[in-house]
């Protein structure tokens, strides 16, 4: 027997008749604020649960469910999630640092004021997203962004390199230092984007032989 208990309070939440959580069925509960830190959780189904507040940092979540699931203002800071479902899920003011959420599907998504400060977002499905928060140093090279709200975001020195961002709204977002080719903003409305990427700071930099001389 399994008791998943509130991260400050102890109060029990949910009972699973297991030894392990790993591909349980926690779908439809009421979570919130549960305390499911370090868990092994791969191919759990939290479809429409409820975790706001939860605290799933360091928690192993390969291949889970999160289908329409509330994670506003959780914590999953560190956690291994790769290959996850978060259709039309709700992680606004989620703190997710150095999480690795590579090929898991955000489509349709809510992320206003989340912080994934050095996440893996490597070859996710991000579109018709909004991503209004903090990707700070993330790598989100070969994500699908197009259609996807940026407006504001905070991109510094993220991977953005073959990134597709057709469509995206990317007005005033701060790209300082991030590396994408500058062709991938053509399709994407890019008016007051902050900062210039990597590539062009290069190119900049680099000088003809002549001017070497004299």
């Amino acid at each position: 027997m399994i008791e998943i208990k509130h991260r400050t309070s102890g109060q029990v939440l949910h009972r699973v008749d297991a030894d392990s959580l790993e591909g349980a069925v926690l779908s439809g509960l009421k979570l919130a604020g549960a305390n499911l830190s370090g868990l092994n959780l791969t191919k759990a189904n939290f479809r429409s649960t409820d975790l706001r507040q939860a605290d799933l940092s360091k928690a192993t979540l390969h291949g889970a469910n999160f289908y329409e699931c509330s994670l506003a203002f959780a914590t999953m800071d560190e956690v291994a999630c790769t290959g996850c479902d978060f259709t039309e899920a709700t992680l606004e003011g989620t703190h997710a640092h150095n999480a690795d959420f590579s090929g898991s599907v955000f489509r349709y998504a809510r992320l206003p004021h989340c912080d994934f400060t050095g996440c893996k977002l490597i070859k996710c499905d991000m579109s018709v997203s909004d991503l209004r928060g903090n990707f700070s140093s993330a790598d989100l090279s070969e994500a699908d962004m197009r259609g996807s709200k940026l407006e504001g975001a905070l991109l510094r020195y993220a991977e953005l390199s073959k990134a597709k961002l057709d469509g995206a709204n990317l007005l005033k977002a701060d790209l300082t230092h991030a590396t994408y080719n500058p062709q991938q903003l053509h399709n994407a409305r890019a008016t007051g984007v902050v900062g210039r990427s990597k590539i062009e700071a290069m190119k900049k930099q680099r000088r003809s032989w002549w001017q070497f001389w004299g």
